[in-house]
């Protein structure tokens, strides 16, 4: 400062007889001095601070004293040199820029420069007195602000997502364009409940998600709702819930950013569908393979057993009957071949392959086709069944069930008795439900009952047992959305009740 008032003896004048001056340097704590002349704006000054604050050590000062021309900015400079010409002519006037300059390091730094216009006694020449400050941290924060802001501008702008906001009372506050269009919406609908706009079935979870808000604020929460759009169709839309708390950590609204995720549901809908139809159709491959590997061979048997006893019949009469079944026999299997079509056919409705059948002749024709083995074990059975009673099944499994039911009795028989059979059916208000019953060997179920409906799973010592009939039928059942279950006693029989849900 010494320096200057040695270089500049006005400067020393004005400060001793201006007291606006004296106020200016006394009350300015600085981070630089700048003396100016104005007629003459190569010819300048300024101090050590000035310096120190553009991070140049003592011994990097520039020798040249118009050196510090250079870290300003050019376009500053000039706009500098017009308001202090101003601020001349017009005392009213004051100095406060900020100028932009070049740090040591290359950076850029903002001083900002509030100063006053001097003339020393007697002289004509106008010389800039100004106080710089550092307000580089400010501007950076301001330039950040500014970034923020736009990029939140830009957000609620944007043309591909929803931005809401929400008072705590759940009243629109804001939507912005994107919104307006999509969903039809006057712009009377600030200030009105953000709920009448959900589809009503979805808005117990808009509330649920709300509630989540209060309780975890500041905690994206997500759902999915559904909207009616301006066209007349109903959306569903992905929404990002979010409370904002304000002063005094209080909830003072919710942002909620959504966009459509109609398409996207549609296709997982879609290929939901598909597996299920899949799904389905690997059951019904699954129980094809079992009814070859099983139930084909009970017609066998049959058929075998008919050809054998054809050619050991005596007589014409004999003959004549054995070939009456013979022929009732390979009807049946017939049936059972063609009913396996339903099972294998692909089709969109996995419903679809299920049919009305009279339970009644379903079962005549089974005994039918197990006519052979029931003679020749003198096995007596009693059918209780009303003529009308229909069940709603895929008759080819029905066609399974009951094959397989009805041979398991004559298979396990009790050799020191007389066997029967009973088969029994009544309607109820679930549906229709059957009961198989027989005196047999029974099975422990105490035992097995967590085995009794698994694959590959026997309970007698039977040659030809496979352990696969009760699993198909119990398979069979619950894909047709039935139940079965099974009251055995060993040495006393076994009862299969199945409940046939009436869904077709």
């Amino acid at each position: 400062m010494l320096n200057l008032l040695e270089q500049h003896p006005e400067l020393a004048a004005s400060i001793t007889c201006n007291p606006v001056v004296y106020d200016f340097l006394q009350n300015s704590l600085t981070d630089g001095l700048w003396y100016w002349n104005l007629l003459q704006p190569a010819e300048g000054w300024v101090n050590a601070a000035f310096w120190q604050t553009l991070g140049y050590a003592p011994d990097q000062v520039p020798a040249d004293p118009a050196a510090w021309r250079a870290c300003i900015d050019p376009t500053d400079l000039a706009a500098a040199w017009q308001r202090a010409e101003a601020c001349a002519q017009d005392s009213s006037q004051e100095f406060d820029l900020v100028l932009r300059c070049t740090h040591h390091e290359g950076s850029s730094a903002w001083l900002r420069c509030r100063g006053v216009v001097l003339r020393g006694n007697g002289s004509s020449t106008p010389w800039l007195m100004g106080a710089l400050f550092d307000v580089t941290k400010e501007k950076y924060k301001e330039a950040s602000a500014q970034e923020v802001a736009t990029h939140y501008s830009s957000i609620l702008s944007n043309q591909s997502v929803y931005i809401v906001k929400t008072d705590p009372q759940g009243n629109y506050t804001y939507v912005n364009d994107f919104f307006y269009e999509r969903f039809g919406c006057e712009r009377d609908i600030i200030g009105t409940s953000s709920l009448l706009s959900i589809v009503e079935e979805d808005r117990p979870k808009c509330l649920e998600v709300v509630i989540q808000c209060f309780q975890a604020p500041e905690v994206p929460h997500q759902v999915i709702l559904r909207k009616p759009y301006r066209d007349g169709s109903v959306k569903s839309n992905h929404w990002e819930f979010k409370g904002i708390l304000g002063e005094g950590g209080k909830l003072t609204e919710i942002l909620c950013v959504g966009y459509d995720v109609t398409l996207l549901l549609e296709n997982l809908q879609r290929a939901q569908h598909l597996l299920d139809v899949t799904s389905q159709q690997n059951i019904r491959l699954q129980n094809f393979a079992y009814i070859i590997s099983h139930n084909i061979r009970s017609h066998s048997a049959n058929l075998t057993s008919l050809v054998q006893l054809l050619s050991e019949a005596k007589g014409k009469e004999q003959k004549t009957m054995f070939m009456q079944m013979l022929a009732t026999s390979t009807e049946q299997l017939a049936d059972t071949i063609v009913n396996l079509n339903d099972i294998v056919t692909i089709n969109n409705n996995v419903s679809k392959p299920k049919a009305s059948r009279a339970l009644k002749a379903e079962i005549d024709k089974t005994l039918d086709a197990l006519s052979v083995l029931i003679r020749q074990h003198h096995i007596t059975v009693e059918v209780a069944v009303p003529p009308a009673l229909t069940v709603t099944v895929v008759p080819a499994y029905l066609d399974s069930i009951l094959l397989n039911l009805i041979s398991n009795a004559v298979k396990y028989r009790a050799l020191d008795r007389p066997a029967f059979i009973r088969l029994q059916a009544q309607a109820t208000p679930e549906g229709v439900v059957l009961t198989v019953a027989d005196n047999g060997l029974g099975i422990d179920t105490v035992r097995y009952r967590a085995k009794l409906f698994g694959m590959y799973k026997t309970f007698h010592d039977n040659e030809d047992a496979r352990g696969v009939g009760l699993f198909i039928t119990k398979n069979q059942v619950e894909a047709m959305q039935g139940t079965i279950s099974v009251d055995s006693e060993v040495g006393v029989g076994s009862t299969f009740t199945i409940q046939f849900h009436e869904n077709p």
